[in-house]
């Protein structure tokens, strides 16, 4: 899972309470003075007048609305939110009273609670904490599979092994829509190009206010490619260099991960503060090198150190691309690597130059050039070990 960084040092969980009844306001507020467990925000006004508030605001962990149950376009509002921006935020509904037909449009929204009015203000802290457990043993579905590929240097056929992976990914699970490839080169990706795809990921905005970043605005920055693969690629930023914060590239893939079955991440070579989150959210994370003493070497020192961070769920192991085998023997022998990265050796990826440079000049994948090639062949076979 892909978490956003923290200093540790601030527990308290956030409130928002919506409503235009001042005496309720009160009596909410001096409740949870009373827990110092919990920030209480509050909005003064009814849903309707406070949705805009709503989606453009910093939203906190729980959110307690007042409800007019035969205000139409109050549901309508509050569905709007739920599909969107509250769409993994506990929600608590306070009203005067609810009619059946009520009831199960709001079952249908998964809200988290409802309280009549008149309940004591203590009946709506303990709400919240319920709410709070229920969403930490996570009700929500699991998160992706995530697939990671790291270059030991540059040149080495990261981008390539990765789209493929993607694509390989797609097959599987046959359903459209299943995977998303996330290119975090954001300096000088290759991934759109290599797709054919126009990159629409709107770096800078989700840079600016990570917390305003949700599924309905995702969707709109993946491009498609047609075999059902989803791209989630920044244009090349040419002379001017991005500074990415840790908390972008982190809602960035907290929220893919939520969306797909499979997320393929095709890393830069430089190591950024934000990659060692991209390790521990990793259920794989292959260290591509190609085959040669110093990069072996290089790939053998990548492999112990990534290894040592404290990622227990990421597996971590390194595909040696373009291998060629010697016609006559002498120099270096698949034995020589098989010794050096001992069980940190993935595979070989057989050297098909020609395949490749096809593929990448049309925009197509490998499959589309040639059905059966053994660079899937073999990447397939690392994929199932």
């Amino acid at each position: 899972m892909f978490t956003n960084p923290t200093n540790g040092s601030d527990t308290r969980v956030g409130v928002t309470l919506v409503t235009p009844d001042g005496e309720l306001q009160e009596r909410v507020r001096n409740e949870f003075a009373k827990h110092r467990s919990f920030d209480l925000v509050e909005v003064q006004g009814s849903l309707n007048e406070s949705e805009e508030q709503l989606y453009n605001g910093a939203l906190q962990s729980v959110i307690i609305v007042e409800l007019d149950p035969e205000n139409g376009e109050q549901l309508a509002t509050l569905e709007r939110l739920k599909e969107s921006r509250l769409s993994d935020r506990p929600i608590i509904i306070v009203s005067e009273f609810l009619e059946e037909t009520t009831v199960r449009r709001l079952l249908r929204m998964r809200v988290a609670d409802w309280l009549p009015k008149i309940s004591p203000a203590s009946d709506i802290v303990r709400s919240c904490e319920r709410a709070l457990q229920i969403s930490a043993d996570e009700i929500r579905l699991p998160d992706a599979d995530v697939y990671s590929f790291f270059p030991a240097a540059g040149g080495v056929g990261n981008s390539t092994l990765a789209i493929q992976c993607a694509m390989l990914l797609v097959r599987r699970k046959q359903k459209p829509g299943s995977t998303c490839l996330v290119d975090l080169n954001f300096q000088a990706g290759n991934v759109a190009d290599y797709l054919n795809l126009t990159p629409v990921l709107d770096i800078k905005e989700i840079n600016s206010s990570p917390e305003r970043l949700d599924k309905q605005l995702l969707e709109v920055m993946l491009s498609r490619h047609e075999s059902g693969l989803a791209v989630l690629a920044a244009p090349k930023a040419g002379t001017r260099y991005r500074e990415i914060s840790e908390e972008a590239v982190a809602a960035v893939l907290g929220l893919t991960s939520e969306m797909f079955d499979y997320v393929v991440i095709d890393l830069p070579q430089i190591w950024f503060p934000w990659t060692n989150n991209v390790v521990m959210g990793s259920n794989r994370f292959f260290i591509v090198s190609e085959f040669t003493v110093p990069a072996l070497r290089h790939a053998s020192l990548l492999l112990d150190a990534v290894r040592g961070l404290d990622a227990p769920s990421a597996e971590v192991s390194v595909i040696i691309n373009k291998f060629r085998k010697r016609l006559f023997g002498g120099g270096l022998s698949k034995n020589d690597a098989m010794r050096l990265l001992h069980d940190g050796l993935a595979g070989f990826i057989p050297d098909e130059n020609s395949l490749v440079r096809e593929a990448i000049d049309r925009g197509e994948p490998l499959s589309e050039i040639q059905k059966s090639n053994s660079i899937e062949k073999e990447l397939g076979r690392i994929l199932k070990n």
